[in-house]
């Protein structure tokens, strides 16, 4: 009874739910590109298949998620042999381009390019590259919804939905006036005060995330049966509970329209 709204993503939604967690999304508000990072510059890793058998930070680890994910873009490169016991695992937090400059790790997820590319560049690693979800079989996670719990839903639906409808007139302005939604984000962030490095970082961040914020808030009951489906498939949720968890019970789009 903390919140009234939280923030997550669509892939610790599903598994949130899974779980018999009382979880409810009910506004998608950023929809960006992300994966598996890693350095081209060092030249062993060219191709998805070249992960197989490679050390992954990720921040679940030792779980499943991450060699789920970077097994099913090895997969999906043709790479049909590559154990799932090959992969070593490295839990590095959110600290993806640290593990990778450490050589704790070889690759890192799950990133949001917004996020961490600006950041890996400007801490050096000039060849900063990643394996895109969608690009690779892996259901495209790199979303950010609004979630609450059905009763919270229930008793405060009309606050909620004026929320949305404010979200979405944010919206509006980051992309019609760009240079005024610039101006705020730097000074909230307090950009005149950071070094010259973190500036950078700032400045690319800002440009990256800009065009991320979608106007439709909806998403489809066919997008989260797929992403179910992998989660099964990965085995990260039992098949059983799976197919008894219905969209319904943790995604609505009856304020989202």
């Amino acid at each position: 009874g903390r919140l009234d709204v939280a923030v997550t993503e669509p892939l610790h939604l599903a598994q949130d739910a899974a779980r018999g967690k009382p979880v409810l999304g009910f506004s998608r508000f950023l929809h960006t590109d992300g994966g598996v990072l890693y350095d081209a510059g060092k030249g062993d890793i060219k191709r998805p298949a070249d992960m197989c058998g490679k050390t992954i930070s990720y921040p679940g680890s030792p779980g499943p998620g991450g060699p789920a994910i970077v097994n099913t873009m090895v997969k999906a490169d043709g790479k049909l042999d590559c154990d799932i016991a090959s992969y070593k695992k490295h839990n590095g937090s959110f600290f993806h381009t640290d593990a990778l400059q450490s050589n704790a790790a070889d690759v890192a997820t799950l990133i949001f390019w917004n996020f961490e590319i600006p950041e890996a560049k400007a801490k050096g690693m000039k060849d900063a590259a990643f394996f895109s979800l969608k690009e690779w079989g892996v259901p495209d996670f790199c979303q950010l919804v609004l979630m609450t719990t059905p009763s919270h839903f229930d008793k405060r639906k009309d606050v909620l939905r004026k929320l949305v409808l404010a979200m979405r007139r944010a919206t509006g302005i980051v992309h019609q006036q760009p240079a005024l939604a610039r101006e705020y984000y730097y000074q909230h962030v307090n950009k005149e005060d950071a070094s010259e490095t973190q500036q950078a970082v700032i400045d690319a961040t800002f440009t990256a995330t800009l065009p991320a914020f979608p106007n439709d808030n909806m998403m489809s009951t066919e997008y989260y049966e797929h992403l179910m489906g992998w989660l099964v498939e990965t085995d990260q949720v039992d098949s059983n509970v799976g197919e008894e968890v219905s969209v319904s019970s943790y995604w609505t789009n009856e304020i989202s329209w």
